[in-house]
């Protein structure tokens, strides 16, 4: 694999404890970061993270019976994909959507939200940030409120996006795949379902076992999360909850190593 890209490890991530009330029971969660901002932005384990100057990745989890204590705002868009287990999102003014795994909320900047979960499951969820957010800037919002907001909270179901087979060489043997977009910019896929943001696209590639994808290259970075099975990248094997980043630039493929699909969550960021 080149130098240029670089493979961030689950097992090497300390996971986050220090969001408001994340210690105490009812309010339980951590997150990590694969993708995040530089010094004095949001970023929970710079040590091991990719910094970027155009978005954010990462990984909340949050034990059955939690919730996040009040709604939040952030002064970017804020996304989340669901990996397991469900919630229940909430805003300032009593809306909620119900998400299961591979749905994902759409949060505009500027709206106060949360989530609670639901069921006996615990709750893993990618959240991501369409630009690097200054750490302090986002507020809590305690009380009932209500807290209004311009936009609102959106879901965008994983059952209304329609697979994609169009990618390259992508129904051929040794090749097979498909692809969805939760959100797009330009002319990226399931613009009917999915939700238009300038800055990044984020989306799923579905990788048969025994295939593998075609090599290519960005003019825009892009960052894989693996939600399910496992992978190869050039020598280096990758598992669930791994990422590798890839500068713009710079060539790539994976090859499904397992005897399941391989789901790989990818995010576009940067100018193109």
């Amino acid at each position: 694999m080149s130098n240029a890209a670089t493979v961030i490890r689950n097992r090497d991530l300390e996971p986050d404890w220090s969001v408001k009330q994340a210690r105490e029971p009812g309010f339980m969660r951590t997150l990590i970061t694969w993708v995040g901002g530089p010094p004095g932005y949001i970023n929970t384990n710079p040590e091991r993270a990719v910094i970027s100057q155009h978005c954010a990745v990462g990984l909340m989890r949050m034990p059955a019976g939690n919730r996040q204590s009040g709604v939040h705002v952030h002064s970017v868009t804020e996304i989340y994909v669901i990996l397991k287990g469900e919630c229940e999102s909430f805003d300032g003014v009593g809306t909620r959507h119900r998400a299961g795994p591979l749905d994902c909320l759409y949060i505009p900047k500027g709206v106060p939200h949360g989530v609670r979960t639901l069921g006996d499951a615990d709750l893993e969820l990618i959240w991501l940030h369409d630009a690097v957010e200054k750490a302090g800037v986002s507020v809590y919002l305690d009380g009932p409120g209500p807290f209004p907001a311009e936009e609102a909270v959106r879901l965008i179901a994983f059952d209304d996006l329609v697979p994609d087979w169009n990618g390259d060489r992508a129904k051929e043997g040794g090749h097979l795949r498909w692809r969805a977009n939760w959100v797009f910019r330009g002319g990226d896929l399931n613009p009917g379902v999915a939700v238009a943001n300038p800055a990044l696209a984020v989306g799923v590639s579905v990788i048969a076992p025994g295939n593998s994808g075609v090599g290519h290259d960005h003019p825009f970075a892009e960052t894989y999360v693996v939600m399910r099975g496992a992978g190869v990248v050039g020598n280096e094997r990758i598992g669930r909850l791994d990422a590798v980043h890839f500068p713009a630039g710079v060539p790539h493929s994976v090859r499904n190593s397992g005897d399941e699909p391989l789901y790989l969550l990818w995010v576009h960021s940067g100018p193109a």
